[in-house]
């Protein structure tokens, strides 16, 4: 395997895009879910849903199920949603609300912190404390849930401590989810993030983002960006920009970025016409200030609005199949259809990914073409080519 990979890091040319075999190789991608999605921090869901004890939800990455619970004494665990007797996933329902968690199968049953309670017709000499749910890692940053399956991973809370304070103001542990919805693109999960990571297509490509986001035009950005800043200091918002790109790898630190951009006069918001969309977040004073962006892992993006925030979540189920996931989430004392309306909160990276889904898919077709070599990245997607370097190193 190693001179596999090292054979084809040899042909990347830096600067460029990467070579097809990148996006097709079926043993790569099966090295990748090791080398870089197992080992990586992933958004797995938010606090809100599971408010209660019993409350759980299933996340999917490649061939692992995890079950995200919140036990009895209200902590939230993560387990494998694999019996120990036998190997059958337990929940087979995306979410619920259950008393204890009991396998389908033979019935062996589990309480909410993954303790055997019942396992059917064992010998007496049968050991229950040995046969407790697999735990997987699990930390709560600002109300969002992530996981990994490393054991060696840093401490995710640890890595983020100086972002951390950026997201204060937001007050994301005291939001819910209003909307989550899965767009699935028949490309590789590397040209879905690398689409994602550059606004070089934005003019052209997103006319509805565009019209908000001075990130679409560096000059619009740059002329933009003083103002917002000046009025984000006087608000007493985070304004700085943090940028940890990781070179030491993934054993070391977690990638991540944090920056606050300008939207356009008068937008607010990412709302259907710029105006607010929901109550405000957290300790947002008023909506003003611009719109932050962050990274957590690789696979982790959100945007954050002064009245809702928008998390990005990127999942391979395939070679060339990737699941693109948004959630919304909106103060936790916000009603639908009194204090926002979902169409209007939604719409903005509702119509944004669906045409990043048909970009992505071209994309994807082009260069299984016989004719498809590397091109040269632009000043714009300089971002998207020192991601591609990380992941070269992490391979």
């Amino acid at each position: 395997m190693k001179k596999f990979i090292d054979d084809l890091k040899n042909t990347y040319r830096p600067g460029f895009s990467l070579p097809a075999e990148f996006y097709q190789s079926e043993q790569l991608y099966r090295h990748e879910l090791d080398s870089i999605f197992f080992r990586s921090w992933i958004y797995a869901g938010h606090v809100s849903e599971v408010p209660d004890g019993g409350c759980y939800f299933l996340t999917e990455i490649a061939n692992e199920s995890v079950i995200i619970v919140r036990d009895k004494q209200q902590d939230i665990r993560a387990f494998a949603n694999v019996c120990r007797h036998r190997g059958s996933r337990i929940c087979s329902k995306p979410k619920g609300r259950v008393k204890t968690l009991v396998c389908p199968y033979h019935a062996w049953a589990y309480e909410l912190d993954g303790k055997l309670r019942s396992r059917r017709e064992m010998p007496e000499s049968f050991e229950t404390s040995e046969y407790g749910l697999k735990p997987v890692r699990m930390e709560v940053f600002h109300g969002m849930i992530f996981i990994t399956f490393s054991e060696s991973a840093p401490s995710l809370n640890t890595c983020l401590a100086e972002v951390s304070p950026c997201f204060d103001i937001y007050g994301l542990a005291q939001t819910k989810v209003a909307k989550q919805e899965t767009f699935t693109v028949n490309a590789n999960w590397k040209l879905a993030l690398e689409n994602f990571m550059e606004c070089y297509h934005c003019a052209p490509a997103h006319v509805e983002y565009s019209k908000f986001h001075t990130l679409k035009s560096p000059k619009d950005a740059e002329a933009f960006h003083p103002a917002m800043i000046k009025r984000a200091i006087e608000l007493d918002y985070d304004t700085r920009s943090i940028d940890d790109q990781s070179e030491h790898g993934l054993s070391e630190s977690v990638q991540h970025f944090y920056n606050r951009k300008a939207l356009y006069d008068p937008f607010v918001s990412g709302s259907k016409d710029g105006g607010p969309a929901a109550p405000l977040l957290g300790s947002v004073k008023e909506y003003g200030g611009g719109v932050a962006d962050f990274q957590i892992g690789p696979l982790t993006y959100g945007i954050l609005y002064p009245d809702h925030a928008v998390i990005y979540r990127f999942l391979p189920t395939d070679l060339q199949v990737t699941d693109m996931e948004i959630v919304w989430l909106v103060n936790e004392n916000a009603e639908e259809d009194k204090d926002y309306d979902l169409d209007n909160l939604t719409w903005l990276w509702t119509v944004t990914t669906e045409a990043d889904k048909e970009i992505i898919l071209n994309n994807q077709q082009g260069v299984n073409s016989r004719y498809y070599e590397p091109g040269p990245f632009s000043k714009m997607e300089d971002y998207t080519q020192s991601c591609l370097e990380w992941y070269l190193r992490e391979l």
